[in-house]
């Protein structure tokens, strides 16, 4: 029976969590990505689960991936909503290095990243790029989410997780789980024509985030131990 919506903002250690709803819900999954880029694809529940949703709900117990919150939120709304979130800043600066070492040249702004015809603060202020977590939670506030994992506090919020789902947290899987480095790239050779990564750059990037940097202070303020 469907019982969580899990929202994977891209760079946020969603790829590590993924391994914990693994583990947890076997393949009682419903992998929802690739879809991200297209604004309305990432809005709009498909057509077959809209057929007819209560059939879904029997086949799964989690849907995973990267879309907005919009696109379950009247279908499925009274599932609980989970977020993979981290500091803005640090996520923009992930998905700019991961444009300009594997972007997609068929993409008009990977070309110019890779190219060097577009640096990190510049990436920064288009909307979806450094406010990306409060446009995939789209008319979501922070106190409605069931939980956020937070790459920054990733073992924390994972282990809360488990507690929350009533799975062990001290499991030795979800131990092993939670010691694994999260996925980089930032010790990989700069092999590309993309303008390189400055950190005194940084805060013009945080100028760019203010409601991504709202969000991730609320999330901090919710699901982390002070």
């Amino acid at each position: 029976m469907l019982s969580l919506i899990s929202i994977h903002v891209p760079k946020t250690a969603g790829t590590n969590f993924t391994e914990t709803l693994r583990l947890i819900y076997g393949k009682r999954i419903h992998f929802d990505y690739g879809t991200e880029r297209d604004l309305t694809t990432a809005r709009t529940c498909a057509p077959d689960i809209l057929a007819n949703p209560a059939k879904f709900r029997t086949q799964y117990d989690v849907i995973h991936g990267h879309f907005h919150y919009p696109k379950y939120a009247d279908v499925f709304a009274d599932v609980p909503v989970l977020a993979t979130l981290r500091h803005p800043v640090a996520r923009v600066v992930s998905q700019y290095r991961h444009v300009a070492l594997h972007g997609d040249r068929n993409n008009e702004r990977h070309r110019k990243i890779m190219d060097g015809e577009m640096d990190v603060v510049r990436f920064s202020k288009f909307r979806f790029i450094g406010n990306a977590q409060s446009e995939f939670l789209k008319d979501l506030p922070v106190d409605q989410l069931f939980h956020a994992i937070i790459q920054e506090n990733f073992a924390e919020t994972v282990q809360a997780f488990c507690e929350k789902v009533g799975f062990d947290p001290n499991h030795p899987k979800i131990q092993a789980l939670v010691a694994q480095p999260i996925n980089s790239r930032k010790d990989k050779d700069w092999n590309t024509k993309a303008i390189p990564l400055d950190p005194t750059d940084y805060p013009k990037i945080e100028e760019n985030c203010a409601d991504d940097i709202a969000l991730y202070n609320q999330a901090l303020d919710r699901f982390v131990t002070k």
